[in-house]
This record gives structure tokens, sequence and C-alpha cells, in this order.
């Protein structure tokens, strides 16, 4: 889920990149935008969206990681954006069983390489966490994991979250969709297949895959070199205790957990959206990513 940002349009920065196409396990076409790498350098960086957004939230992150050494790549889940709309059964486990393993098997096609980043926002970093978790084998290809405003348990802990959740989960059956531009939630619509899986999620507190598979419980095997950051000012979406939870299950030994509010030292407490896609972000978050991502690098060189 996203909302307004300050950082300019998303269809003019994504000019710059160059698109690709990669098809799923189920056929469904899929767009990749890439932002070569200014100067040769680090593995390749994949970077997605959560619901209701596109790539176009992540398009001047991955220029600017670009700009640093970073062969950037950045995907259209299934129903976004460039990617194919209608999908057979639209369902949030697929972002993470069939989307994010095409797109990684894109990006190693076109660049050669096997070892990549993997930068998620929202529903986003919850896609590649289910990749991970289901297929904890691919690790070894993966330098490190962002994820920015991922949560998937902790959406309904306040009254505020329930009443807003119990809300749109009646207007999302009613219509059969969730208006993400007239509710001011992002730019595209959320299929209700997709929305119904994040709804179970929060109102159950139980990160589950329809045949009961544990995503949160699984975590513990996810050992890659993580960071989480969460907004202090998300206070439904992506609340700061949700994110925390995901980021205790993790059982990587390099791990690192930051609250980007003003009680840490940021200039506001992010909401869900700027914590990737505003200019406070592009001045306080931005060169932090980029740095971790060169010194997890090395870590693992």
């Amino acid at each position: 889920m996203t909302t307004e940002t300050d950082v300019g349009s998303a269809p003019r920065t994504r000019e710059a990149g160059t698109p690709y196409r990669a098809i799923t396990e189920d056929g469904v076409d899929l767009a990749l935008t890439r932002f070569p790498a200014r100067r040769a350098g680090q593995a390749p960086v994949l970077l997605t969206h959560g619901t209701f957004s596109n790539g176009g939230i992540c398009a001047r992150l991955a220029a600017y990681l670009a700009e640093h050494g970073f062969d950037a790549w950045v995907l259209d889940l299934r129903g976004h954006g460039g990617s194919q709309r209608a999908v057979p059964k639209p369902d949030f486990e697929a972002f993470g069983l069939l989307d994010v393993p095409a797109a990684i098997e894109a990006v190693r096609t076109h660049t050669g390489r096997r070892d990549l980043y993997l930068v998620g926002h929202s529903g986003g970093g919850l896609a590649f966490l289910m990749h991970l978790a289901r297929r904890p084998a691919v690790q070894r290809d993966v330098v490190g994991l962002v994820t920015l405003a991922s949560q998937a348990t902790d959406a309904c802990a306040t009254l505020r979250g329930r009443l807003i959740v119990t809300g749109s989960r009646l207007a999302t059956n009613l219509l059969g969709y969730t208006p993400g531009p007239a509710w001011r939630l992002g730019p595209e619509n959320e299929a209700k297949g997709v929305l119904e899986t994040w709804f179970r999620w929060n109102r159950t507190a139980r990160w589950t895959g329809h045949d009961g598979f544990d995503y949160l419980a699984a975590l513990g095997a996810v050992t890659i070199p993580t960071w989480c950051l969460a907004g202090a000012g998300d206070r439904v979406i992506a609340p700061v205790q949700g994110c925390r939870r995901l980021f205790d299950a993790l059982g990587s030994p390099q791990k690192q957990w930051t609250v980007c509010g003003r009680a840490e030292g940021f200039s506001e407490d992010f909401g869900h959206a700027r914590l990737v896609a505003s200019r406070a972000a592009q001045r306080e978050i931005w060169p932090r990513i980029k740095d971790w991502l060169a010194r997890t690098e090395l870590l693992d060189g």
C-alpha cells in the first residue's frame, strides 16, 4: 500500500530505465525496468513494491543505486504497472511464489550473475520473504535483503486498525476490488483476491499460506543478512510492532532493525510511502541503504 509522495511522477522516472519482460510459471507476463550501473561493481539489486502501487515507487531509488555502482532492476508485480493486468486467481501469495522467482531468473539471465540483493517495500518485502521461506536453498545466492515497512500480522492491533481493516474488507467484498486512487491508498486498484489474503493475515495475526504453511515460523531458517526498516508514523498499514515481529522471527545472525522517526534522529516520523519515496527519504534513507548494501557485499566476499 502507498500514498501520495513528493518525489515526482513515476512515468517520468521510469523513462530512464530499460524495459524487460519475464514469464512466470503460470504464464503471467511481468514487466521489469533496468537501471544499469553507471560503473561496474556490485551485485545487481532487484526492487519491488507493495499493494495499491507499482514499480514507480521504487524507480528513483533504483536510479540512485545505479549511480552508485548497482545494476538495479524494478519489478512490477502481477496486476500492477506494466505487468499483465488480467491474471488467473489474483492472490498475494502468487507475488512471492511465482513473480519473484521469475524476476530473479530474468535478472540472472540478463546480467550473467547469480548473486543479487533484494529490496522490497511493503508487500514487496513480504513477497521476497515468502519466496525465501518456501525455498530456503535460494539464500545461497542472495547477498542481502532490505525490507521497508513490511508486516503481515498487526494491522488490527489497535481499535483504529480493526475498524479500518473491517471497513475496507466490507467495501472490497461489495465492489469486488479496492479502489486505491479513490481512497488515496496509491495509484493502483487492488484485486479482491490479493486483499482477502492480507485481511486474513492481519485479522488472525497469523501469516500463513492457504495450505497452512507458517511463514513467520519459517523465517527462522532465513539466515541471510537482512535490514528491516519501519516508519514511526506508519500507524495501520505497517505499524512498527508488526515490522518488529517479522524482524524478530528472522534467523539471520546479521540482521539490523531501524525505526525511522524523530526519536531516532530522523527529520520526521516517516509514513508508509514516504519511507521509500520522498525527498526526506532521498536525503536520509537512500544513502543508508546504498551503504548497507555495499558493506554487506564486502562481508559476503
